[in-house]
């Protein structure tokens, strides 16, 4: 939820030095951690916007379930349940 980005970020400020951006694996698309209903933010928006710096993703949690649904058959359709499960649980939508 943005935590280990706020982490580093600590870091690289202590050190006197400013980030141009952030570069992730994997964005879950997880809310974050403001907890306001009406104001959902993703973490990734939540960290562009307190840093105010660009967070580019290689690839999204939806993009992973996309290449499941199309190409992983039934081998991978508990896999593609259970994410579906969790960005149920923990997803913003439309993000």
């Amino acid at each position: 939820a943005g935590t280990a980005i706020g982490e580093v970020m600590t870091l690289i400020e202590a050190a006197g030095a400013q980030a141009a951006g952030v570069v992730i694996a994997l964005d879950r698309q997880e809310c974050g951690q403001a907890g306001d209903e009406i104001k959902r933010q993703s973490a990734i928006q939540e960290v562009e916007s307190r840093y105010s710096i660009p967070v580019v993703s290689i690839v999204t949690l939806d993009m992973v379930l996309a290449y499941l649904e199309e190409q992983g058959g039934e081998a991978f359709a508990h896999h593609a349940e259970a994410i579906r499960d969790y960005r149920a649980r923990y997803g913003v939508g439309g993000v």
